[in-house]
């Protein structure tokens, strides 16, 4: 993916959350109120990215943060990726909880690009497209507020997994696809592994 297109994928986004947020909560219950980018999109300008992962973004929810667990999306999330339709596109979506912070282990130093309120920040972009994102990135977090900040995301994970785990085995021989449940299940397992490994880096990295 060439970085022009990368950034007229972010752009996108942007367009695409505006859109579901002029929707009823009726109609979309899950609401979107900030799009945060991270990864390659923040380092300086290059003319070709990875395809599969160039365009990463955090979407920040309505969600409570026990649904939005390392890995996982809400379980309303499939509603809002069918009414913006990006779940069709090459961007990496994270779903975080506004009950929160947006950052963790993957979201490393995100920016924000885009808010319900204000819509995208045009100042942002700009500074994007020239490839001048590591300036806008905010300041790396110590040591302690990290291994915090994954302590709380290993609870929330805990609890996602036993949730997933439990739904599955009661749900085993149940009408439906199984094969959803065993992504869940699958997805809230690699997100707890994942937060595992992160906190563990992280606290060997503690003073003393």
């Amino acid at each position: 993916m060439k970085w022009t297109t990368a950034l007229r994928t972010l752009e996108d986004v942007a367009e695409r959350c505006a859109h579901v947020h002029r929707q009823p909560a009726g109609i979309v219950t899950l609401r979107v109120t900030e799009a945060w980018v991270h990864g390659p999109l923040l380092g300086p300008r290059r003319e070709e990215l990875p395809d599969a992962d160039a365009v990463r973004v955090a979407l920040v929810t309505s969600a409570a943060e026990e649904d939005c667990a390392a890995g996982t999306r809400p379980p309303v999330a499939g509603h809002w990726l069918a009414a913006s339709g990006l779940g069709t596109k090459p961007v990496v979506l994270r779903f975080r909880s506004a009950q929160a912070p947006v950052w963790n282990h993957v979201v490393d130093r995100p920016v924000r690009f885009w808010t319900a309120e204000e819509g995208p920040d045009h100042d942002v972009l700009v500074q994007l497209r020239a490839g001048d994102g590591e300036s806008l990135r905010p300041p790396a977090p110590s040591p302690a507020e990290l291994v915090e900040r994954l302590e709380r995301e290993l609870r929330v994970s805990r609890g996602a997994l036993r949730r997933t785990a439990t739904e599955y085995d009661e749900k085993r021989w149940a009408p439906g696809s199984p094969k959803k449940r065993g992504d869940a299940l699958a997805d809230a397992a690699l997100g707890l592994l994942a937060v595992e490994d992160a906190l563990e880096r992280a606290r060997a990295t503690l003073p003393g």
